[in-house]
């Protein structure tokens, strides 16, 4: 084999090396961005759910209010921890609901002669491109039934969904009241201090939440 054979052959095989380690960077490259959008996802969505979960039982726009015992319109704070059920119908929302969707737009921060409080997904931090579920366990005083939030979340959880925060939640849900057979997202001192202390009649009962959070693909 001549000398100049032996040079291009020897370029030829640089070359093809050349190639094959440009391929293998960008295959690298390619699953190394791949990873880090991943982990940017599962991180953003970890602090939205977070937030959501904190907001859901701290807010004032979607916690029982502890009311003035002569005023019930008379805010002293709200009840982190405490959630107002719902149960349909419901005709404070306009007529007898035969759905819950009439209700989620009815007075959303509440006004004189409040009765529930419908937890929206803008409540909660959440935009359009997450969804949420929430299932609560307990919160009556019959053990056998469930409690009902009147709620945006999802009714099942997700199926596809790759990144999704979950969390336990334990909540009181105040079911009733006793001036009036209503539900009511009120409490006064007398009926909060009934709670605390386990003498008397108190109409929260304790619950737990799942809840999940998860961005839309």
């Amino acid at each position: 084999m001549k000398k100049g054979q032996l040079i291009s052959l020897d370029f030829l095989i640089s070359i093809i090396l050349v190639v094959l380690s440009i391929g293998l960077i960008m295959q690298l490259s390619e699953v190394e961005n791949y990873n880090f959008k991943d982990k940017t996802l599962r991180d953003e969505t970890y602090i939205r759910g977070k937030t959501a979960a904190s907001l859901l039982v701290n807010s004032p726009e979607t916690t029982c209010e502890l009311v003035d015992i002569r005023d019930k319109n008379k805010i002293i704070s709200p009840i982190s921890n405490c959630l107002t059920e719902f149960v349909l119908p419901y005709p404070d929302c306009g007529g007898a609901a035969l759905n819950k969707a009439p209700c989620l737009t009815w007075d959303e921060f509440g006004t004189n002669h409040r009765t529930f409080k419908p937890i929206r997904k803008k409540f909660l931090g959440l935009t359009d491109d997450y969804s949420c579920y929430l299932k609560v366990v307990g919160g009556k005083a019959n053990s056998d039934l469930n409690a009902v939030l009147l709620t945006e979340c999802e009714s099942s959880p997700p199926a596809l969904a790759k990144n999704v925060y979950a969390i336990k939640l334990n909540v009181m849900i105040n079911n009733g009241n006793f001036d009036a057979p209503v539900k009511t997202i009120t409490i006064d001192k007398n009926e909060f201090e009934h709670c605390i202390s386990g003498e008397g009649l108190c109409t929260m009962y304790p619950a737990t939440i799942t809840f999940m959070v998860w961005k839309n693909e």
